[in-house]
């Protein structure tokens, strides 16, 4: 009797799923089904005939769709509220047949699509988030028990997927053992999606053979990295023997049956990387035995000049410093450090600025590993040319070391923690939080910067609040943007002594030292110094293969020197030279690096003033304030190439500096300058910019004020004629109305009314003339306004719906 009740509610569950049941599942598990189908695919379909959004839902998870563009972070804010939009979804087909089951799926699909374009996990993994949640809450509102099953074994699958960014994101972490510890979480993960899959209870569920499939396939996956991952760990602390045997697993699962071609990549990726580390495990491996390294974050304040900015924070010595992201700055620098080979002869090319010192900065993985001490101050330049300093020092660097030392400066760098230390009078240190405006924790050292940047441009923008609210915490609004503009960073790595020895992680006593660029370059290990630093971090180590060479400086070493400049990095490995020299090499380095701040902010200047002049210009008028809208932007305008002028006079004043050959005071290091111009792209740019600021200073703004007054006079007549034709219509009216009355007098008087009749008639008569006459000059007016209805005064340039 039970089994045949069992039977019974089986196909029950069975007679109430979906009829495409098995397309849905087929194409929502081909990879390349899935993609192209897109919010098309028969899934989506079946969502929409539920009532389902589905085009805001496919748009959630993607980094700029949806109301806002998504934040930087890795790892999902608890308060998103896509989070809470989920669970609101599931609330509609809790009681639906396999409707939680269909909603989860389609939710998966998307995320796993969107995790091919963004980094930026946090918001691609909200909704599953937000489904698991609700999940846990609902579950037992589902009737039935087979629905609960697949339901379950979809919300894991939800789960496995958010390890695997997990695993993705802790790549990024500078950290081999984080990685190790995500990967094993991962393979538990993948299990535990079998183990749920195969508990779905009807045993011939297409769901069931689908999820089983996919958890097989993760499992061999992260199993197979996490053995990668150790042999790599492995590898570089001196012991290579694991290394083979993880490459072939990776090879055999690369032709595992049914494997994506997603994770295949992946795969192949990660086999690539850790081939060429085991054909250089017998060669001489590179040490960086004492480096130093220099992250510079540029910035510029366009409503500010540069040099007006340096005066007010030389202004605040003696005065209360300002606070910033929950301390306050240490002290005042009236004068940048430098060397004296930038005192210039030349009154008006001279360069010098100002420092603001603030606390250095702990950083350190989430479970205590340190990871940089660095210290912190923001440099500001007579220029504009800004930028946010960390510097940080380390010896006995591996090429991984190095690597993730310079990887710091990413915006897609794994969480850490960071905190201010504070010096005590006591000469003990104490712990500050780094918090912004809105209560928010910078993450990684891009974070802090670009935090920084924000707190500094609301310092000079009188905004002691900050740009940020604990509402809006990734929305700084509009005005910042007006208010900074930020410049490309750069990390600057100085070998100061190096050595080579046999094999990764040789004993010191077995280590030679490295003399020459030469011996650096013939070592296993240098390849990170020469490449610019990735946006994410794709394998395991990563480094190993030969990438494009960098821009190597000839004229400005040594012979036995090396200058590497990368688009975001330069390595200085100056044996050959003594240590003040490359101390000041190393401040031409950082100018270069820093303009591109100064750069950004003028071009925001020139884009505020292209916004500006094409609203005041495109702005349509009304016939009763034509003439004094007319006059107000004519004014206006009059201002703004005013403006313009002095703008671009400061422009090329500060232009002429930088490549001023009396900037420095040694032609040698000018030369120097020069070449790191070029490497740095800036002499382009700084002719590109020229080129801009010499069309608009050549626009006839004149011409244009021209053809807007011409289009007023012409709206004028136009206006004058439609009066002039109401007027002629009204009078022939009146007129007419008035042989009428004409009329009706003599009428009166022969029938020799009298009395108050003909008053009576007359009064009526004179009213109805001139209602009627008023009337039909109104209504001829309007007609003829609407059908000559003149278009927006829109010039050529101008955005509609701005």
């Amino acid at each position: 009797m039970a089994h045949l009740t069992e039977r019974t509610d089986l196909d029950d569950h069975r007679a109430h799923l979906p009829a495409d049941l098995d397309q849905i599942a087929e194409v929502v598990f081909d990879t390349e089904a899935r993609v192209s189908a897109d919010h098309a695919s028969p899934l989506a379909n079946r969502l929409r005939g539920m009532g389902f959004d589905i085009p805001r839902i496919w748009a959630a998870p993607r980094w700029n769709m949806g109301a806002t563009r998504a934040s930087r972070r890795r790892h999902t804010d608890p308060d998103d509220p896509r989070i809470q939009r989920a669970a609101e979804l599931l609330e509609q087909v809790v009681e639906t047949p396999c409707g939680p089951a269909l909603l989860g799926l389609y939710l998966w699909s998307i995320a796993e699509d969107a995790s091919q374009q963004s980094a930026r996990h946090g918001r691609v993994a909200a909704a599953l988030t937000g489904l698991r949640r609700a999940w846990i809450t609902n579950r037992e509102r589902v009737p039935c028990r087979h629905c609960r099953s697949e339901a379950d074994a979809v919300v894991a699958l939800g789960d496995a997927f958010r390890a695997r960014l997990d695993v993705a994101a802790a790549r990024n972490s500078g950290n081999v053992e984080r990685l190790v510890v995500m990967l094993d979480r991962a393979v538990q993960s993948s299990a535990r999606l079998e183990e749920t899959a195969r508990r779905i209870t009807d045993e011939t569920s297409c769901l069931r053979g689908h999820l089983v499939h996919q958890a097989r396939i993760r499992l061999g996956y992260f199993t197979a990295i996490g053995e990668a991952a150790i042999a790599t760990r492995a590898t570089l602390g001196g012991d290579p023997s694991g290394l083979t045997d993880a490459i072939a697993q990776l090879r055999d699962l690369e032709k595992a049956p049914g494997l994506n071609y997603i994770l295949a990549s992946e795969l192949r990726a990660h086999r690539a990387h850790l081939e060429a580390l085991a054909a250089g495990v017998g060669s001489d491996w590179l040490t960086v035995d004492r480096c130093r390294t220099v992250y510079v974050f540029p910035f510029g304040l366009p409503q500010v000049d540069g040099a007006e900015a340096t005066e007010r924070i030389r202004g605040l010595v003696g005065s209360s410093l300002p606070d910033l992201l929950g301390t306050r700055a240490v002290s005042v620098r009236t004068a940048l450090k430098l060397d004296d080979v930038w005192d210039t002869e030349d009154p008006f090319g001279a360069f010098d600025g100002a420092t603001l010192n603030l606390p250095d900065v702990s950083v350190t993985q989430p479970d205590g590993t340190p990871v940089a001490h660095l210290s912190c101050e923001v440099r500001f330049g007579d220029l504009g040319n800004h930028y946010v300093r960390f510097r940080q020092t380390a010896k006995h660097l591996g090429p991984q070391d190095v690597r993730d030392a310079r990887y710091l400066v990413s915006s897609l760098h794994d969480d850490l923690r960071m905190h201010w230390d504070i010096p005590q009078p006591d000469g003990t240190v104490a712990n500050a939080s780094i918090v912004d405006s809105s209560g928010y924790h910078p993450v990684h050292l891009f974070h802090l910067a670009y935090r920084l940047q924000e707190a500094i441009a609301a310092h000079f923008a009188g905004r002691p609040e900050g740009w940020r609210t604990p509402a809006k915490p990734d929305n700084p609004g509009p005005a910042l943007s007006k208010n900074l503009a930020r410049g490309r960073s750069h990390v600057l790595t100085f070998v100061v002594e190096a050595s080579a020895g046999r094999g990764p992680a040789c004993p010191p006593e077995d280590r030679r030292p490295v003399t020459s660029a030469d011996e650096l370059l013939a070592t296993y290990g240098h390849q990170p110094l020469l490449q610019p630093v990735p946006y994410n971090t794709t394998s395991l180590a990563d480094w190993t293969l030969a990438q494009r060479q960098p821009v190597l400086l000839e004229g400005v070493r040594n012979s036995g020197d090396l200058v590497a400049v990368t688009p975001n990095a330069t390595t200085i490995a100056m044996f050959d030279t003594a240590h003040f020299k490359i101390v000041q090499y190393g401040s031409l380095v950082e100018f270069v690096a820093s303009i591109s701040g100064m750069l950004a902010a003028w071009n925001t200047r020139l884009a505020q003033y292209f916004d500006e002049v094409e609203d005041m210009l495109g702005r349509p008028g009304t016939a009763d304030t034509e003439e004094t809208d007319l006059a107000a932007r004519t004014a206006y305008l009059s201002r703004q190439q005013l403006q313009l002028h002095r703008f671009a006079g400061r422009a090329r004043r500060a232009m002429s500096v930088v490549s001023s050959p009396t900037l420095l005071a040694s032609a040698t290091e000018y030369q120097q300058m020069a070449e790191l111009l070029r490497a740095f792209d800036l002499t382009r740019q700084s002719r590109e910019l020229d080129r801009r600021l010499r069309e608009l200073l050549a626009e006839p703004i004149a011409a244009r004020l021209a053809t807007v007054r011409r289009q007023h006079e012409e709206l004028e007549a136009e206006e004058q004629r439609r009066m002039l034709e109401g007027l002629t219509v009204a009078v022939s009216t009146f007129a007419v109305l008035t042989v009428f009355h004409t009329i009706l007098a003599i009428a009166v008087e022969a029938n020799d009314w009298s009395g108050w009749v003909p008053v009576t008639l007359a009064i009526i008569s004179s009213v109805v003339a001139f209602v009627l006459a008023v009337l039909l000059f109104v209504v001829w007016v309007r007609r003829l306004r609407l059908r000559h209805r003149r278009p927006s005064l829109l010039l050529p340039g101008f955005r509609v719906g701005r």
